[in-house]
Parts: C-alpha cells; sequence; structure tokens
C-alpha cells in the first residue's frame, strides 16, 4: 500500500517558538529564523519518524493494488472521505459506503475491511483510493522528542565533528517516540 501524506505542520502547529527558544535558553531574537528552521525540520522528522500528521483536517490518501483488508498506518485517521476504485474499464467509481467497514483501531492502525466489492481495472498498479481525514495533537512524548531534536541541531550545526567521540544518550529521542508510532505489524 502507498500513501500521499498531507504536507507538514510547521513546527509552531506544535510546539511555539517561545519555548525551543526556553529549552536552548535562547534569551536574543538574532536566530529566530534559524531556530524556526530547526523547529520545522524536526516536526517533519517526527511526522515521518511517528508516521502520523499534526496538521487537524489534513487529508492522506491510501492506495491499493487489490481489495484486501488494509491497515491504514498513518493517522491518527479521523473519519473515511471516500473509497474510489477504478472499474474493468478504466473509469473512476466511488464504493458504497455499506461496502466497507473500519475496524477499531490496533496498535494506533485502523484496519478497513471490504465485501461485495465490484472487479478492478486490471493493469493498474493502483485501483484503489482511499481519501482520509488526519491529524492530532502531539502528545508531550512528541514535543519534548522535538525540543531534544531542535537541541541536538542548534549544538551541532556540523554534519561531522572531528577530534571527539560521539555517543548517543540512551532513552533520548527514539524512545520518546516508539511508543507513538503508527505502524503495520501485519505486512
Amino acid at each position: 500500500m502507498n500513501v500521499t501524506r498531507p504536507q507538514y505542520a510547521t513546527g509552531t502547529d506544535v510546539i511555539s517558538l517561545a519555548d525551543v527558544k526556553e529549552f536552548l535558553r535562547v534569551d536574543h531574537d538574532d536566530e529566530d529564523t534559524t531556530i524556526t528552521a530547526l523547529l520545522d525540520t524536526a516536526v517533519a522528522h517526527v511526522s515521518d519518524y511517528t508516521n502520523r500528521s499534526f496538521l487537524t483536517g489534513g487529508e492522506a490518501i491510501f492506495y491499493l493494488n487489490r481489495w484486501r483488508p488494509a491497515a491504514l498506518a498513518f493517522g491518527p485517521i479521523k473519519s473515511i472521505t471516500h473509497v474510489k476504485y477504478y472499474d474493468t474499464v478504466g473509469v473512476l467509481q466511488t464504493l458504497s459506503t455499506a461496502k466497507w467497514y473500519l475496524d477499531g483501531i490496533k496498535d494506533n492502525t485502523t484496519i478497513i475491511y471490504f465485501h461485495d466489492v465490484p472487479d478492478l481495472q486490471e493493469y493498474n498498479a493502483k485501483p484503489v483510493e482511499i481519501t482520509a481525514t488526519v491529524g492530532g495533537q502531539p502528545t508531550p512524548n512528541i514535543k519534548h522528542a522535538v525540543r531534544m531534536l531542535c537541541a541536538h541541531w542548534y549544538e551541532n550545526r556540523r554534519a561531522v565533528i572531528t577530534g571527539t567521540v560521539a555517543t548517543q544518550m540512551p532513552m533520548a529521542v527514539e524512545s520518546l517516540l516508539n511508543p507513538e508510532r503508527i505502524v503495520d505489524l501485519r505486512q
């Protein structure tokens, strides 16, 4: 399954610039542009890592290559707008809501099931399109991971540091984000 994600939330949609500056112990405005760029990048990274959208009312499109139960492992899913498919002659149709249903969230993943469905267009790699409204508020873990990423990137502005031994801190960003991830464990 493929997914087209909504655009990323800006950093300030997740956490305020003032909050990040306080975490960095920066009390001047000279580097606001740099810190805002770091904040936007940290939110994009966290969104990718957790498969979450922080834009309330964002829209994601999931593509299936056949009718099958599918884990919609991006979200959180607020609602399904519609399910469309290409029929045998290549015309885009909307599937009746009576022919699909959602299972409750399991491991932060929404599962969609189909029944009594029509045949699909042959030789189409993505004949089924599921459009969903996604997005949710970031948890405290997500906000703190964003702060930590901003701090790391603010203090380490180069891609390579020579003459030192770098060590990853235990219980850091990944530990904060792993429980927040939306992952399809069935595939």
